[in-house]
């Protein structure tokens, strides 16, 4: 394997402090904003008196609107990356406040569909923000960064829960609270300026430049077929892992295990204080020995311990599971979204994104929840969650013989797909 030589140190020029903290603020509440629906279920459940294995009907529903997130992340490619991002913002602060407001699961379930689509919008276009805007030996770094804000939003919402509880609120005041980026955001929205790599492409086609066509099916083509299926199920298999370890944690503690709201919020304190110092060693990791090699830690790590979560039954072992699991889980998506940006062009980075992660890939989100709580019925609740979780272990496979090393130093913003398509 190639030896990787990263010496120099990140430090960011003034473009890219001015638009950090913007990015950083989105993510932040996407992150809480997301968490929101897998932390608070089991009260949800419980206020509108569903079933379990509707609950997961529920979730399914709602992941739906991952998919739909297509058409918004498609968009950068086309009105630009900034418009799309500030708008998803807004969008998702407007769709929680109303959850807020639910007055029965059926109105809930529909918000949270809207929400979703959003939420995913800005997450995507945040990683091509960042993919174009920063130089490959720092994306894994600056991409480590941003995930770890939006674990610091999960991290709020540990806070919250006990002190609502004893206020004797509820979980609406959770969604309130996602409200809360709609007002900084719109105030600093100058400080985002468009990504020079889109200018430099939208300026090309002007030019009549021979460039990949923003069109529908452009991923889909050659050279980029290949890259597009591995990506899409590498997606897929590691959501099974990211979806199904978040969304089943609280709800297996507090059903099989019958954990107390305090000790919920133990366990989630503790999963996010150690994730974010596992997130931000993970981004480096990805630059200092590869993406491939970073990738093999990091899944089989993750992978090991989600399924630990759902198998042990101690206090003590799950909860250190799950801290140790949950930055490693919560890398499996640096690891994803850094090799996706860094497989496509400028031209159809975000089409590209959008058909792997939100269409294909955010099949896993919508089937693990069925899958899960169907599987519970003959199998129980934890062993359905611990098969569902080891399946990002076929997402590293497809990565370790299928993909080539994506972040080297020759590699550029706008790359040649005929270059990459040769490095196979």
């Amino acid at each position: 394997m190639e030896e990787w030589h990263i010496k120099t140190k990140l430090i960011m020029n003034s473009r890219q402090k001015l638009l950090w903290p913007i990015l950083i603020l989105g993510a932040f509440f996407e992150g809480f904003d997301d968490a929101v629906l897998s932390i608070a279920l089991p009260y949800i459940v419980d206020d509108f008196d569903v079933s379990t294995q509707m609950s997961g009907y529920a979730l399914s529903i709602v992941a739906i609107g991952t998919m739909v997130a297509f058409f918004v992340s498609r968009m950068a490619d086309k009105i630009g990356r900034r418009n799309v991002y500030l708008a998803s913002v807004y969008s998702y602060s407007v769709f929680s406040l109303f959850t807020a407001f639910a007055p029965n699961i059926e109105v809930f379930i529909f918000l949270q569909f809207a929400a979703r689509i959003f939420l995913i919008g800005s997450w995507s276009v945040g990683y091509i923000i960042l993919c174009e805007e920063f130089e490959p030996e720092h994306r894994g770094s600056v991409v480590g960064r941003f995930q770890l804000t939006a674990v610091f939003g999960a991290l709020l919402i540990g806070i919250l829960l006990p002190i609502i509880t004893k206020l004797g609120l509820n979980w609406r005041v959770l969604y309130a609270v996602g409200v809360f980026p709609l007002i900084p955001v719109f105030l600093l929205r100058k400080r985002l300026p468009e990504t020079e790599a889109f200018l430099r492409s939208q300026e090309a086609r002007k030019l009549d430049k021979q460039l990949p066509k923003a069109e529908f099916f452009a991923p889909w083509k050659k050279p980029f077929l290949l890259y597009t299926v591995i990506m899409s199920l590498v997606w897929l298999f590691l959501y099974f892992g990211i979806k199904g370890t978040l969304n089943f944690f609280t709800l297996r503690v507090v059903e099989e295990l019958h954990w107390t709201p305090t000790m919920v919020s133990i366990g989630l304190l503790t999963q996010t204080v150690t994730g974010m110092l596992v997130i931000a060693l993970n981004g480096k990791l990805m630059d200092r020995i590869g993406r491939k090699r970073a990738a093999t830690i990091i899944i089989i790590v993750g992978s090991v311990f989600s399924v630990l979560i759902f198998t042990l039954h101690n206090f003590y072992a799950v909860l250190f599971s799950s801290i140790i699991a949950a930055g490693f889980v919560n890398s499996f998506l640096i690891v994803g979204s850094t090799l996706t940006n860094e497989l496509f062009p400028t031209e159809i980075r975000a089409n590209a994104m959008a058909w792997s992660n939100n269409i294909v890939g955010r099949l896993g989100q919508i089937l693990v929840p069925i899958t899960v709580t169907t599987l519970a019925l003959s199998l129980g609740l934890g062993n359905a969650a611990a098969l569902a979780v080891s399946l990002p272990i076929l997402s590293l496979l497809l990565i370790l013989f299928f993909l080539p090393e994506t972040g080297k130093r020759v590699t550029k913003q706008t790359a040649n797909p005929q270059e990459l398509t040769n490095s196979l």
